[in-house]
């Protein structure tokens, strides 16, 4: 591993633990990403840099799979997105990863030129770099369902809550689509 490679990775460790990690009142006493510090305590996060110049997006998901993990945060370091395209990517790689028969494993995007925010808190914005997360469709379904019995939803806008896949998502009272 080079030295710009472990600093990608100390950059992206860093985000996780001061933005995606630390509970939030935004999220109602929840961390942005509550699931994240158990994987990543637990040696149970792969973390990567995904250089598109030197391979292919398919064999860095093969890595996540074959390292047994269970989620993983890719960087993708050459190639700047814009926010418009952010959903549209996302979109792709997991239509990509049903058809190659990876399915099993989904992918949500990061972009830092996202504006997609919880009362005035945008932790995409905070990302160092434009980040895959990796992660098992059965385990997002099932984080998913439990994140629902509580109140983590609560102040996420109805725009945003669409943008996550939630079609039955309202808006609340002066809410701006930014999505």
């Amino acid at each position: 591993m080079t030295n710009n490679e472990q600093q990608i990775k100390d950059d992206m460790l860093r985000y996780i633990m001061t933005v995606l990690e630390p509970k939030r009142e935004e999220f109602s006493g929840f961390a942005a990403c509550p699931f994240i510090r158990a994987d990543r305590v637990a040696g149970e996060l792969f973390l990567a840099v995904y250089d598109d110049t030197k391979d292919t997006l398919l064999g860095m998901v093969d890595q996540f799979i074959a390292s047994g993990k269970r989620s993983a945060l890719l960087a993708q370091i050459n190639e700047e997105l814009d926010r418009e395209e952010t959903k549209e990517y996302q979109k792709f790689i997991n239509a990509l990863l049903v058809e190659t028969g990876r399915g099993r494993v989904a992918s949500l995007c990061f972009n830092p030129n996202d504006e997609l925010e919880v009362q005035g808190f945008n932790p995409r914005a905070e990302a160092p770099y434009f980040l895959i997360n990796l992660a098992y469709r059965k385990d997002l379904s099932k984080a998913h369902k439990s994140l629902r019995k509580t109140k983590y939803y609560d102040n996420i806008p109805g725009y945003y809550m669409r943008y996550l896949g939630d079609t039955t998502a309202k808006d609340k009272d002066n809410e701006i689509d930014v999505s």
